[in-house]
């Protein structure tokens, strides 16, 4: 047991609302769930998802692993597909700029000023290759809106390509530990508190576990960069809400029975297995990982100084911390290499 121990269901149960319709586990989608996804999202929108949509980043993500299943019900990727589309809707709304009104004298000019901002021509499912497509049915088009209109929505589109692009560039299937660290540190900078579950640099973390020697190759300017468009979706999400609202684990100090019973009631709380990115996947990371690990002196201290920290006191007899602290107390006298595994933490 640790400090965590009063937060897991409260934990699992937010950690879950996440995962509404609207969320879908796009590191184990395969080829056949995002053209489901895809379909169910272009009929919605009416055209072609553009880049940023849910559709187009499964798409994406797909391609890096085709076979693989997320287990999602078609019933939730297809409610998943109409949310996003709405989503996708109010923005182009707020940027009073309606790319199927527009005439070839706008379309051009959106085109012109998405160009400038992007340094290339706007790929298809942009406001302005939507634009365009929309003007040639209607050249001399229903809608007239100022030149600081269009190019202030050219701008917030632009940076939404920019940004898909960015995190695209992160291969998290290569990604080691290095960089990972190197991107959780960059996006604990960018937030001012550490990137929650969810977040590229979190999941960055828990895919490097699997090959903490690899390596993208992607620069530090790059991965700052990734960091930073992470943060600031983070931060856009969460809508005015304090980190501090949200009941918090330590994953640094989270038991395996602790994580057992988050992935349980998270799992009664989804419907399915918890997805790749969720609070209880990232536990279950950490405690894998350390379990293969001897206790060390460093390691005890760490988990008795952040369970000190989150009680107020010394932790007590039988607790996570106290274990760490016998386990490693013994392993320095015998030279043993006794791990939290072996008894079950």
């Amino acid at each position: 047991m640790s400090s965590n121990a009063e937060s897991i269901m409260a934990a699992a149960h937010l950690d879950a609302s996440r995962f509404s319709t609207s969320r879908v586990d796009l590191k184990n989608i395969g080829e056949a769930e995002a053209r489901k996804l895809m379909s169910a999202e272009h009929k919605a929108l009416g055209y072609r998802p553009p880049p940023g949509s849910l559709a187009a980043e499964a798409q994406s993500a797909a391609a890096k692993h085709p076979e693989a299943k997320a287990g999602v019900p078609e019933q939730l990727l297809k409610q998943a597909a109409i949310e996003d589309a709405e989503r996708i809707r109010n923005e182009r709304e707020n940027t009073n700029v309606n790319p199927d009104a527009l005439g070839e004298a706008g379309a051009r000019k959106l085109m012109s000023e998405e160009h400038k901002a992007l340094g290339y021509r706007p790929p298809p499912g942009s406001l302005a290759a939507e634009a365009q497509s929309a003007a040639s049915k209607h050249p001399d088009g229903a809608a007239h809106p100022a030149t600081h209109d269009l190019q202030r929505a050219a701008l917030e589109d632009a940076a939404k390509i920019k940004e898909a692009n960015a995190q695209e560039a992160i291969r998290l299937d290569k990604l080691g530990q290095a960089e990972a660290r190197k991107l959780m540190s960059e996006e604990h900078k960018a937030l001012g508190y550490r990137p929650p579950p969810g977040s590229l640099a979190a999941e960055a973390q828990s895919a490097a576990a699997k090959h903490p020697d690899a390596s993208v190759g992607v620069d530090t300017a790059t991965l700052s960069k990734a960091a930073l468009e992470d943060a600031k979706k983070i931060e856009s999400q969460r809508n005015g809400t304090s980190p501090t609202d949200a009941p918090e684990l330590n994953l640094d100090t989270i038991s395996a029975p602790e994580t057992r019973a988050l992935q349980s009631e998270e799992q009664k709380t989804l419907g399915y297995r918890p997805p790749s990115d969720s609070l209880t996947a990232q536990a279950q990371s950490v405690v894998d990982s350390r379990a293969n690990e001897p206790v060390t002196k460093d390691l005890s201290s760490t988990i008795q100084s952040e369970e000190h920290k989150a009680l107020g006191h010394r932790p007590e007899t039988g607790t996570l911390a106290a274990t760490a602290q016998s386990l490693a107390d013994k392993n320095e006298a015998d030279g043993g290499d006794r791990k939290l595994g072996d008894v079950g933490l």
